[in-house]
């Protein structure tokens, strides 16, 4: 076998390989669309991070309250986040409620991120978690970090 043989023929292993790994990636993965916050995250959970004023799992800042009168401003910034936040698609969206899917780029590894919004108290809850595997390597907790910076 020929040197170009060889590696036309691992090339094509490797391609086979890449797309049977996207596709289990996509078949064990769980597809929930959430119309309501999620469960807090598992205290040991290092692929969940959470901000609400109850919880703060995996995140340094401060619970989010919005200010009466001020939540449709709210839910602009949010939405204009998501606008400009790469490979984030919307599944739910109620007045007070957004739920997206967030996309690796290489692998499809998805995360749900919620926000939710009390307008009796002001409080935002925000959830972002891994659909599968046991670490998100940081990337939750630095996408809320993210939204918060950019709503606050």
């Amino acid at each position: 076998m020929t040197f170009i043989a060889r590696l036309r023929t691992t090339l094509v292993l490797l391609v086979v390989v890449f797309l049977a790994a996207r596709v289990t990636i996509t078949l064990l993965s769980p597809h929930p669309v959430y119309v309501d916050d999620p469960e807090p995250c598992a205290s040991d959970s290092d692929n969940c991070a959470r901000l609400s004023i109850s919880d703060a799992h995996r995140m340094d800042e401060s619970p989010l309250i919005v200010a009466v009168g001020a939540e449709d401003a709210f839910w602009d910034m949010v939405d204009d986040w998501a606008d400009n936040t790469s490979r984030l698609t919307l599944l739910h969206e109620t007045a007070d409620f957004r739920h997206y899917a967030a996309a690796t780029p290489v692998w499809g590894f998805v995360d749900d991120v919620t926000i939710s919004l009390d307008r009796v108290t002001g409080e935002v809850v925000m959830h972002s978690e891994s659909r599968l595997g046991l670490s998100d390597l940081g990337v939750n907790p630095e996408r809320l970090d993210g939204l918060y910076a950019y709503v606050a």
